[in-house]
Parts: C-alpha cells; structure tokens; sequence
C-alpha cells in the first residue's frame, strides 16, 4: 500500500499515455507495415480529400476491362487517365495556351513508358481526344496525340 502512495497521478497518466503509444505503434508495424513501407519508398500516396467518386473511378476501370495488359501496366494507365483528366481540367481553369497545354500533356505522358509501348496507348489517345473536345480551347487530336507520344524519351 505505501508503494502506490508514492505514485502520482501525473505519472500515472505519463505511463499510461507512453504504454499507449507504444502499443498502437506495435499494432501498425505488424498489421500495416506493408503499406508503411510503400509509403515511406514513395509508391504510395497519402490522401487527405478523396479526388474522384467511386463511379469516376468505376467509369476509368470499365474503360481498361478488356485489356489483358500486366497488371503494373494495367495499373499505370489507369492512373494515367486519372492525371490526363485532371490536367484538362486545370488547363481549362487556367486558360493556359494550347503549346504550353501539350508541353504538360507531354511531362505527364514521359512517366508512363510502359503505357507507350502497350495496347492500352489508344485509349488514353481517344480519352484524352474526348475529353478536350468538351472544352473547345484545348484542341488535340489523335495524330497530335501520337506525335506527345513519340517525342517521349522512353
């Protein structure tokens, strides 16, 4: 009894916390670990707003299905859609320049060599086509598209 009388309640609660802190990063070393490890080589992304609804995200699958791609290039250009989509609409809001708007498609299409060199390469052609004839400034077509393609460094 005179042993947990020398005890405060602030290092009561000190320990508590300290145990605490220990345990739950005990918990997300075994159960995520994985996903840490991605994260912190950089293949993974954190996201604190959700960017696309699940029907988006459903309407860029469904564009990829009947491709029997790998699944790291299956992967690629599912996230290259996603960033050409997002490239349109930023160029439209800043109204930038139909030079300065290829240069940028052209940046993001030099990080997907694989996508290049695949089947999949078409449909990011007629997505990318379809999306900029909904904005009438930003003017591609398909073989403009082929030649961002080609001035890649692969």
């Amino acid at each position: 009894m005179i042993m947990l009388s020398n005890i405060s309640w602030s290092n009561y609660a000190v320990t508590v916390v300290v145990l605490l802190i220990f345990w739950y990063l005990f918990l997300m070393f075994k159960f995520y670990s994985g996903s840490l490890k991605e994260l912190l080589n950089g293949r993974r992304k954190l996201y604190f707003f959700k960017t696309k609804s699940k029907t988006e995200n459903n309407q860029i699958k469904d564009l990829f299905s009947e491709f029997k791609e790998p699944f790291d290039t299956l992967e690629d250009a599912r996230e290259l859609a996603a960033r050409l989509e997002k490239a349109v609409v930023e160029s439209r809001q800043t109204h930038i320049s139909g030079e300065v708007f290829k240069n940028y498609i052209k940046c993001i299409l030099e990080e997907y060599p694989y996508v290049k060199n695949s089947s999949l390469r078409e449909k990011i052609n007629s997505l990318l086509v379809s999306e900029c004839e909904k904005h009438p400034q930003l003017t591609l077509t398909y073989p403009e598209m082929d030649e961002l393609w080609d001035e890649t460094i692969s």
